[in-house]
């Protein structure tokens, strides 16, 4: 059983009876519920920023899922076809000290939240090669049912799901000296929740982010090693919303003995974008190298976010294991 505890300018005296906590009605004063309310204060300003922070992080996260090495894998009717397909494992390094500090403020003990935390994707993703044109066309997909993220800094219950797509074309289709160079556009749609709960407390976020982006990629082969570097512009909008609430005979007790003085039990915001904000684009850059052998093509790579990674250490990582024509 997590136990909730509250320390403040006048005491909480809690006893513990047979089924829940029973508070002392003499110790109700305006002074306590005030030191109450200022601590619910300090649960909702931190949900409303981290709500804020998966605003950035998300999109961040949604590119890191359909990178190939090659900047263009050639035409699907050809000896041989080119086309491939695999799975795909990124981390978005994002800042959670808002989050860390609600899970504080509800005092959920048993509930380990560091003020970092690596985002998680895993997705699965085909890509084709054009037809008479030198483009190709990659989609992606995720979807991770409910799953506990304790082993990537934060003991979270969420629940991912995303659907992307990009197209690139090809500038230069490489050569023996020359690199391949592709422009391209892509568009990802992503939404989950973070929950935690406890017998006296819930919490849950929720969003829902849409993600569009062009980019330039540069690639070149040297036997069957493969680095690459490029560039992205990415514009979003998001509908993230957050909830917490006190639960159980707890919070019963706490609106029956202190409702009449305004004691907050719960809450509930958002941070919303109506439409993608152009003036608050998001830079990238991303590197990163592909080794392939016969068919199999392994790559990894690392992406900075440029508008971000001062202030809020937001960068991504990301690996991935195809089969490859």
């Amino acid at each position: 059983m997590k136990k909730i505890k509250f320390l403040g300018s006048v005491a909480l005296f809690a006893l513990l009876s047979t089924s829940a906590f029973a508070l002392k009605i003499g110790d109700i004063t305006e002074d306590w519920v005030k030191n109450f309310n200022s601590q619910a204060d300090e649960i909702s300003n931190g949900f409303d920023d981290f709500s804020k922070q998966l605003a950035a992080a998300v999109p961040q996260a949604a590119t890191q899922q359909n990178v190939w090495s090659d900047a263009y894998i050639g035409q699907l009717i050809s000896l041989p076809p080119h086309l491939g397909g695999g799975v795909n494992i990124g981390f978005t390094h994002i800042d959670t000290s808002g989050l860390k500090q609600a899970i504080e403020a509800l005092q959920l003990d048993d509930i380990d939240i560091k003020s970092s935390y690596y985002f998680p994707v895993f997705t699965a993703d085909l890509r084709i090669g054009g037809i008479l044109l030198p483009f190709d066309f990659d989609i992606a997909v995720m979807k991770t049912g409910k799953m506990s993220t304790s082993q990537f800094g934060a003991d979270l219950d969420v629940d991912l799901l995303t659907v992307g797509m990009d197209v690139r074309y090809a500038l230069f289709k490489g050569g023996l000296i020359m690199p391949k160079i592709s422009v391209g556009a892509g568009y990802f749609y992503n939404q989950g929740t973070f929950g935690v709960s406890s017998d006296y407390a819930k919490a849950n976020v929720d969003y829902k982010v849409h993600t569009m982006y062009l980019q330039a990629q540069v690639s070149k082969k040297f036997l069957f090693v493969t680095p690459f570097v490029g560039l992205r512009g990415l514009v979003s909008k998001a509908d993230n919303t957050w909830d917490w609430a006190y639960s159980g005979a707890y919070a019963d007790q706490i609106e029956t003995v202190a409702g009449t003085l305004g004691a907050k039990v719960k809450d509930n915001g958002s941070y919303k974008t109506d439409s993608f904000d152009f003036n608050a684009i998001q830079p990238q850059i991303f590197a990163g190298v592909g080794v392939n052998f016969f068919v199999l093509d392994f790559t990894l790579s690392i992406t900075a976010d440029l508008r971000h990674i001062t202030d809020d250490g937001l960068w991504s990582g990301a690996a991935s294991l195809r089969l490859s024509l």
